[in-house]
């Protein structure tokens, strides 16, 4: 079933078709009347036919003319007495007299009643043809009771009478034409009625097709719109054509993407917010008894007074043991508190270009630190055992950024891929006396509104079953990692309206991890920035909070 949509696309394609053909359709018709009534007219046929009239009157009083003339020639008495006598010389003399009488003469003769001729004279040149017309006028001679008879040769001038047919002719035409006028309108009519139905056809059909075009983009739209409203964000609208509607669909399917990426940090936010909480709780609980417990072991050991040396050892075995799990949880309970006060990001627009040029200058001494709970041999071997290389962008690429809190977390990142390529030498005992320098690599790509910093390494890389949880806290796969690391680097990536995501490296085959960022100038950094803008707002129109004492 057609929509109303595609029906009204079609009905507009096909009144902006009908209407100007149907329009020329009438005024031409109208025209071909009016032409038809004006050339048609029956003043012009009367005219036509008094033409000829005169034409055919003229014809007829020259002829008349040329007869009246021949009897006058006939009643010539010289020539009678002389046709009478049968005197030939002197009827060729009488003809000689009347010639030059008669300008229109072509030859005179006069016979007998046998028609043997006594005496002829001739104007000495041919009847032309092309422009002549010969008319021969027989008259017998007056008084003469023999037969005898004058014949009278003329030139008529055939002009008149080729005049007198073309206007026949065309009288003719003009007649016919006046005859088949209503036909020819009708048939004119009847041709522009086929145009236009074949004109509507045409344009039903065509109306259809692009109508179609349209609707079916509209209505996957709509359908894309309606999936949105029941929370599915999954979807994407296809883009085709060149038109604004794909223009639409291309800004839809964007919108979609960051309100999927916008709900995706919002959980995240959420969910490391209640980490957060925990991390706090936990480090309040485990930080309070920590001080009393050494203290009691301590105290233990220092009043202990006895000669037993197998007590005075497990003494001086459980001191120790207690100052280093202390010492242990304490830097946990660092870690958590770090992690549990973790300040949210203030961005400002700086160049990432300038900034890892910052960075690399500053961070130089990554490379150089020991891998934590490594041996002897290896610490050994840690000093510039790892190259660390800056590949710097050739354009700005302006970003918000926090600087503070993004150079933490390159910093991670790279100490991450440094300890993951020492401790695989630990792991593996590649322990030698010359071992080859890892390699890790910091550089930035920008990818249409959005710009990528990619930090790789050379070393085991990730495995594919951690790719997904690597980013929870508490998840680790170091020996005395705290699964925080990872976790405070997505926090202040999604802060800054990002994503990150970690993969293998196709340059060096170890790991990689990609920071995706929005420029300045994308839709998305837009948004973050008007959101910041409101927050910002918020806390400047918040009543300042009371101040409480730290808890114990």
């Amino acid at each position: 079933m057609r929509g109303k949509t595609e029906r009204r696309l079609a009905l507009v394609i096909l009144l902006t078709a009908i209407l100007p053909l149907a329009s020329a359709m009438m005024l031409a018709y109208s025209l071909l009347n009016y032409a038809s009534s004006v050339w048609l007219r029956p003043e012009v046929e009367q005219e036509l036919e008094r033409g000829i009239e005169l034409y055919k009157d003229y014809v007829r009083v020259v002829k008349d003319d040329m007869k009246h003339q021949t009897d006058a020639m006939a009643g010539d008495s010289a020539l009678r007495e002389a046709a009478h006598e049968g005197d030939g010389p002197n009827c060729g003399r009488a003809l000689d007299a009347l010639f030059p009488r008669y300008a229109g003469l072509v030859s005179l003769a006069v016979s007998d009643g046998e028609d043997h001729a006594l005496a002829s004279r001739s104007r000495g040149r041919p009847l032309d043809e092309a422009t002549e017309r010969e008319l021969a006028v027989r008259r017998p001679l007056i008084g003469s009771a023999d037969g005898r008879m004058l014949v009278a040769t003329f030139a008529f001038d055939r002009r008149y009478e080729q005049e007198l047919e073309r206007a026949g002719a065309t009288h003719d035409t003009y007649s016919h034409l006046e005859k088949e006028r209503s036909r020819v309108n009708s048939g004119y009519f009847e041709a522009f009625a086929v145009l236009l139905g074949i004109t509507v056809v045409a344009t039903v059909v065509l109306g259809f097709f692009l109508a179609r075009g349209f609707t079916v983009r509209i209505n996957r739209l709509a359908n894309a719109i309606n999936l949105v409203a029941a929370g599915d964000l999954d979807v994407r609208v296809p883009v085709t054509g060149s038109d604004e509607l794909t223009e639409l669909a291309r800004v839809f399917n964007r919108m979609l993407g960051e309100m999927q990426q916008s709900r995706a940090r919002i959980e995240y936010l959420q969910r490391i917010g209640a980490w957060q909480e925990m991390a706090q709780r936990l480090a309040h609980e485990i930080k309070n008894p920590l001080t009393p417990i050494q203290l009691a072991v301590q105290e233990c050991h220092r009043k202990y007074g006895g000669e037993s040396p197998k007590f005075r050892a497990l003494l001086d075995t459980t001191l120790e043991i207690v100052e280093e799990e202390v010492g242990t949880l304490r830097r946990l309970v660092g870690n958590f508190s770090s992690f549990a006060r973790l300040p949210h990001a203030e961005l400002r627009e700086a160049s990432l270009r300038d900034f890892l040029r910052e960075c690399s200058e500053q961070l130089g001494h990554i490379g150089n630190e020991p891998v934590e709970g490594a041996d002897d041999a290896v610490l050994a071997h840690d000093a510039d055992d790892v190259e660390v290389r800056w590949e710097l962008p050739d354009d700005p690429l302006i970003v918000a950024i926090d600087r503070q809190m993004f150079r933490r977390v390159l910093v991670n990142l790279v100490r991450n891929a440094i300890e993951a390529i020492r401790g695989a030498r630990v792991d593996g005992a590649e322990v030698t006396s010359a071992p080859a320098r890892g390699r890790v690599i910091v550089r930035a790509r920008r990818d249409h509104e959005t710009v990528a910093i990619v930090v790789e390494d050379d070393g085991p890389g990730v495995a594919d079953a951690s790719r997904e949880r690597i980013f929870d806290p508490y998840f680790t796969s170091k020996r005395q990692g705290t699964g925080l690391g990872l976790a405070i680097v997505k926090k202040i990536v999604v802060e800054h309206n990002g994503s990150i995501a970690a993969g293998r490296s196709e340059r060096l085959g170890g790991a990689e991890f990609a920071l995706v960022l929005p420029l300045t100038d994308s839709l998305a950094s837009r948004a973050m920035r008007a959101e910041e803008s409101r927050r910002e707002s918020e806390r400047q129109s918040e009543p300042a909070a009371p101040s409480r004492r730290p808890m114990a």
